[in-house]
């Protein structure tokens, strides 16, 4: 009878891939990605293999005959022919002067052109033969000086870079078709006393505004205005002998105490006030959380959020009648007693 040879084996519809593990000389065939493993080397006790390699399989090699697709890139050394496509080397050298003399003649026997155009006009420039030239116009030059850079420079003129015009002189200009300055001087300021009419009531001099306090404006021929700017800031005390009337939304003091003479503070003061606007009214005090105490229309009832404690010797009373204090729970009814 005729010896059987078997060999470890997975079943399709198994896991893809290598074994864990073989041992030493020892095959396996994966009959989910037809692969044929080898275990090679002795890597331990009783045998085990030092790592398992795929050895045959269409999963590993290419095939003969069927398609098969091929990932990442495959470098092939000299001719080779591939389903009667021939590959060659990339030119790099003389010894692949044929490919890459054929290639170069090719392109430089294409005729190429771009049409180029201006404000006024246009141009067309045949690569190879025509150079495409960027000239300056009045008051620009153009250089050509770095590699595959033209640049624009815009002309001097005759004005001499400076300021023009002071309190006893004032500034002359030229101004040519392009708007550039051709010429620039100062003329001295020469004013006759004969030359200005009203004069004696028409000049006013000398007067300054302080920043964010007072605002001085020229508002007509001898007429000045002093107002207040827009925000104003005022260095030192300031006392309102009147009322004193706040119209923005928000009220910021940034005071270390507030004294107030009135004996009444009121809140939550609209048009027409009902126990819905007055809702949520009160102080808020901040802290590491927010204390508050405030009317809270939905229980008809002042609120704190936090704990209320009375010096010794207070009393809590309703309607003049002391009900709780340090010691005692005083005049409580409760099921109709009193205690």
């Amino acid at each position: 009878m005729a010896n059987k040879i078997r060999i470890k084996r997975r079943a399709a519809g198994g896991s893809a891939g290598a074994p864990a593990s073989l041992e030493n000389a020892e095959l396996a065939f994966n009959e989910q990605d037809d692969v044929l493993y080898y275990g090679e080397g002795t890597g331990g006790a009783e045998g085990t293999a030092t790592q398992v390699i795929a050895i045959a399989g269409p999963g590993a090699f290419l095939t003969l005959s069927s398609d098969q697709t091929i990932t990442g890139n495959k470098t092939v050394n000299g001719n080779t022919t591939f389903n009667g496509l021939v590959l060659v080397p990339a030119p790099s050298s003389n010894g692949h002067a044929a490919t890459k003399l054929y290639v170069d003649n090719a392109v430089a026997n294409v005729a190429t052109s771009f049409t180029a155009a201006g404000d006024s006009g246009t141009v067309t420039i045949s690569s190879g033969t025509d150079t495409l030239t960027i000239a300056g116009g009045t008051g620009l030059t153009s250089i050509a000086a770095a590699t595959d850079t033209v640049t624009i420079n815009l002309d001097n003129t005759a004005v001499t870079a400076a300021s023009y015009g002071a309190a006893g002189s004032v500034a002359t200009f030229t101004v040519d078709a392009q708007g550039r300055l051709t010429a620039a001087a100062n003329s001295t300021i020469s004013i006759t006393a004969s030359q200005i009419s009203d004069r004696a009531t028409n000049l006013v001099t000398g007067l300054t505004g302080t920043a964010n306090e007072i605002t001085v404006s020229n508002s007509g021929v001898g007429a000045v205005t002093l107002s207040l700017p827009a925000n104003v800031t005022i260095s030192n005390n300031l006392t309102v002998t009147g009322d004193l009337t706040v119209q923005g939304n928000t009220t910021t003091l940034n005071t270390a105490t507030l004294v107030v003479e009135d004996k009444n503070i009121v809140l939550a003061n609209v048009a027409e006030p009902t126990d819905i606007t007055a809702d949520g009214a009160g102080i808020s005090v901040l802290g590491d959380t927010t204390k508050t105490f405030n009317w809270v229309d939905s229980t008809d009832s002042w609120t704190s959020s936090e704990h209320v404690n009375i010096a010794s010797g207070k009393v809590f009373k309703i309607n003049g009648t002391t009900v709780l204090s340090g010691t005692n729970l005083d005049n409580v009814t409760v099921d109709g007693g009193t205690f």
